[in-house]
């Protein structure tokens, strides 16, 4: 019992209390609803157990071995198989196409990194799960809907292209050591790629990234640039050299007769395809309710159903996602912005008549819950905007609402709070400064079991998202929440 309540303080202590701070001035509210939400609700619940935790294997699998890391390590043996058979090849040149192979599997990682994180590969694939009918297996949907954790292969192709860079570029040096590479600036250029690939794959380090995200934005951004354009003259000095030492009509003297040749091409025009559609978005911002801590964009363009925006007030800044709650009558949306940091206090402060968008607006995790008949939606505080974005729009599947928040009405306001209640008349709302926190994962267990769900989402800040997640996983209940990968 005593660990037990350790780990609820310890999520519920990670919560920011100044999120729940006013960062505007006050004025008068008055609340016309007859039924308000301020007054605590009693949660009438079956008195459920929660049952024990899974043991060692069930930890392992949920918590060591999760769906990201075996993606990850899926990637990995891959390589480490391919890395073999391509350097136990017998060949009859020592230098191609032995380095051919190798910048050849650098390329192919590195386009499948930049590749997964594209906005239209990844509707494709979110999409393409939709489609999966109720009549499927339960178990097959419950692994289909962990598709978000798509991220493993973004990061397992990315740390496998830069080893093989640094296999390529060992190489290289010992060829220059014993004098068979002369030229001396494909060594210069070898070098520098190599510093920003390894500065780049350190900043992407979780506890880096998650400290210093302002950095690791920028580190990523610019340094991945910088690697692009060096890659083509590394690529014309790598083929001179290998002219050089095999001959002019060996495979690795033409450039265009070079795999990553086209895959460098198709590398550069996915990093660039994101930003053909930079535009600047007119918003309309609505302070909701009294002593807020968050703010609501309105978008005029059309928007469609589930998806998630990417706004920043300067192009080569910080960027920032908001999942789009559309209007009723179809012709705009909006977001809903909480206080989370120094980017999302000035939001909310002075909030801009125009932000800058790029690319498509992609699905999220939230948007699986398509494949489920019923499921549980647990929330707090402005996590409820992504939710109402797609449970409004997903009819055939019966969602019941948990949310967790302080005020809700006063903090929301009155349309926010109505439509939770359009989509669950039945909504359990929590009213955290009347009522206190509660134990989420109790309560989310006893409606998953009174309701008969097929699933349990979460939307909520990192810590307690991904103690939720875990605490339902290692006890059987299929579990899914954002994992903050980007």
């Amino acid at each position: 019992m005593a660990s037990k309540e350790l780990e609820m303080r310890l999520y519920t202590a990670l919560d920011d209390p100044s999120e729940f701070e006013p960062f505007l001035d006050d004025t008068e509210y008055e609340d016309r609803k007859t039924q308000c939400l301020e007054t605590p609700q009693t949660i009438s619940l079956p008195k459920i157990t929660l049952p024990p935790r899974g043991r060692f294997l069930r930890f392992a699998r949920y918590s060591v071995f999760g769906v990201y890391r075996r993606i990850f390590l899926a990637v990995f043996i891959i390589n480490i198989w391919q890395g073999h058979r391509i350097l136990t090849m017998r060949r009859r040149s020592k230098y191609s196409p032995l380095l051919v192979d190798i910048s050849t599997a650098f390329a192919l990682n590195m386009f499948v990194a930049i590749l997964i994180r594209q906005d239209y590969i990844i509707n494709f694939l979110f999409k393409l799960y939709w489609f999966v009918p109720f009549a499927a297996p339960l178990r097959l949907r419950r692994s289909l809907a962990k598709i978000y954790e798509y991220g493993g292969l973004h990061s397992g192709a990315a740390i496998c292209s830069v080893l093989w860079f640094s296999l390529l570029s060992a190489i290289l040096f010992k060829e220059f050591l014993t004098l068979r590479i002369a030229d001396p600036l494909i060594m210069i250029c070898t070098v520098i790629v190599m510093g920003f690939l390894w500065t780049i794959l350190v900043t992407a380090y979780p506890w880096i990234r998650a400290r210093r995200h302002n950095t690791f934005e920028v580190v990523h951004r610019f340094g991945g640039w910088i690697v692009l354009g060096l890659f083509w003259p590394e690529l014309w000095l790598f083929t001179r050299a290998l002219g050089h030492q095999a001959g002019p009509t060996s495979p690795g003297a033409v450039l265009t007769k070079l795999p990553v040749f086209w895959l460098l091409i198709a590398s550069c025009f996915h990093v660039a395809l994101p930003w053909f559609r930079l535009r600047r978005l007119s918003i309309r911002p609505e302070r909701l309710g009294v002593g807020v801590h968050a703010i609501r964009l309105h978008l005029d363009e059309k928007v469609s159903n589930c998806v998630v925006y990417r706004i920043g007030d300067t192009p080569l800044k910080e960027w920032h996602s908001f999942a789009c709650i559309p209007s009723p009558d179809g012709k705009g949306g909006s977001l809903i912005v909480s206080n989370a940091g120094d980017w999302t206090r000035r939001a909310i402060n002075n909030p801009k008549r125009a932000y800058y968008t790029r690319g498509i607006p992609t699905v999220g995790v939230l948007c699986m819950a398509q494949l489920f008949r019923k499921v549980i939606i647990v929330t707090t505080g402005s996590g409820i905007g992504p939710c109402l974005g797609t449970m409004m729009n997903i009819p055939a599947t019966t969602c019941r609402v948990l949310w967790s928040a302080p005020e809700p009405r006063h903090t929301f306001g009155d349309e926010i709070c109505d439509r939770v209640l359009d989509v669950d008349p039945e909504a359990v709302i929590i009213d955290t400064h009347k009522e206190g926190r509660k134990d989420l994962v109790k309560l989310a267990y006893a409606l998953y079991v009174e309701e008969g769900a097929e699933a349990v989402f979460c939307v909520s800040n990192k810590a307690l998202t991904k103690h939720f997640v875990y605490e339902m996983e290692s006890r059987g209940v299929p579990a899914y929440g954002p994992i903050w990968d980007s």
